[in-house]
């Protein structure tokens, strides 16, 4: 069962790739390039939280290093979402 609930969470995770990639570019104008290349570039954290992950489990259990990994990530992404696509834009 929990492989199946992991395997739901990279299904969960690559839905979001499409809405938060057009959050991102909207607005940036002639910057639209350099923006979407390290949006891309982005992905590279995909590569490097499960490295981090691996040292912190080497001094911290399990469990709370999965946390310390994971949860600001996750925070993140909701903060980003919510609110945080629209810093720097005037309102309507």
């Amino acid at each position: 069962i929990s492989v199946a609930f992991v395997a739901a969470l990279g299904f969960a995770n690559a839905m979001m790739w499409p809405a938060i990639f057009p959050l991102a570019i909207k607005g940036l104008g002639s910057h639209t390039e350099l923006g979407s290349a390290l949006l891309i570039m982005g992905i590279v954290g995909g590569a490097l939280m499960p490295q981090v992950f691996v040292h912190l489990k080497q001094y911290i259990n399990f469990q709370l290093a999965f946390l310390m990994v994971i949860v600001p990530c996750y925070l993140y992404i909701l903060y980003y979402g919510v609110i945080g696509h629209n810093v720097g834009t005037r309102p309507a």
